[in-house]
């Protein structure tokens, strides 16, 4: 009889490795020196090599600093805290700081002011639609279905609203009187 639990097929997944904050900045110091030695065989990149020079005085600070850093157990603590929102803890700790809501609130960056006052007025029309609707006695699935009906006809009165608009806007004579 034989098992099928019993996988004989292994995957080979490569470990990830990621740098630490000493060790980009050696990364960094490294090749800023590795761009300075080979300028140096080139006598006409003076002002690139003093520029270079600068950097890399500027980078051996940045290496110090992460040197001591990198011994210093609260710094250790604070990186290892850090990597861990930045990997898959991140979800997890923002959706634990929210009060109800298991998703994020909307991104609204890409709305215009008229847009996001629409939005406000639109999103107040529809708390006194419910508030309505529930002192009618209505249920809540029933005002959901409403509410939604209600969305979806705002919509389309206003695509077509600006539909007639741009119609106008195409027409040579639109605006000359």
């Amino acid at each position: 009889m034989e098992n099928l639990n019993d996988d004989d097929t292994y995957v080979f997944e490569p470990a990830v490795i990621n740098l630490t904050p000493y060790d980009r900045r050696r990364q960094e110091l490294r090749v800023l020196q590795e761009k300075r030695d080979e300028l140096l065989t080139h006598p006409e990149s003076q002002r690139r090599i003093a520029e270079l020079d600068y950097q890399i005085k500027k980078a051996e600070d940045r290496f110090e600093k992460e040197k001591k850093r990198s011994t210093d157990d609260s710094w250790r603590r604070r990186r290892d805290i850090d990597d861990w929102r930045s990997r898959g803890g991140r979800e997890i700790r923002n959706a634990s700081r929210r009060k109800v809501r298991i998703k994020p609130n909307e991104d609204l960056s890409h709305l215009t002011p008229e847009q996001k006052e629409e939005r406000k007025r639109d999103q107040r029309a529809d708390a006194n639609f419910i508030k309505r609707r529930e002192q009618e006695g209505m249920s809540e699935a029933n005002i959901q279905v409403a509410l939604l009906r209600r969305q979806q006809e705002r919509d389309a009165r206003r695509n077509a609203m600006g539909e007639a608009e741009r119609q106008l806007a195409t027409n040579p004579t639109y605006g000359m009187f």
